[in-house]
């Protein structure tokens, strides 16, 4: 008889266990649909709104793009000299004129050079 109680007691105790089971998997489930409702209503509500004295959308804000512009493009001269020269030297050759007629701050390397022919080339120049 200790064998048939034993294992009745062990089925109680499995029973007990997984009323447990289920009353944590419940409380677990209310307790995410609390803060996913939370978080909803943080996003929808005060997150989103802005001050009453927020300045309006900024036209340089909307036409921004990171980096520094590129110094060919923002320096017509140098970009006349090397235009002049894309037909009849190599990018090397032409960074190597560059150096001896520009001072340094507004040298550019055959990268730069090449990145600028790139984006400016024209018909005639396949």
């Amino acid at each position: 008889m200790t064998g048939r109680r034993d294992v009745d007691l062990g089925l109680q105790k499995l029973r007990e266990a997984q009323g447990l089971i289920e009353a944590a998997h419940r409380a677990q489930s209310q307790a995410t649909d609390s803060l996913q409702r939370a978080l909803k209503d943080a996003l929808n509500g005060e997150l989103t709104k802005l001050p009453a004295d927020a300045p309006p959308p900024s036209e340089h804000r909307r036409t921004h793009k990171p980096g520094r512009p590129p110094k060919i493009a923002s320096d017509p001269e140098l970009q006349a000299f090397i235009a002049a020269r894309i037909d009849r030297m190599t990018f090397v050759q032409i960074a190597k004129e560059v150096a001896s007629v520009f001072p340094p701050a507004r040298r550019v390397g055959k990268s730069a050079i090449h990145a600028w022919w790139q984006r400016n080339r024209r018909e005639d120049h396949p």
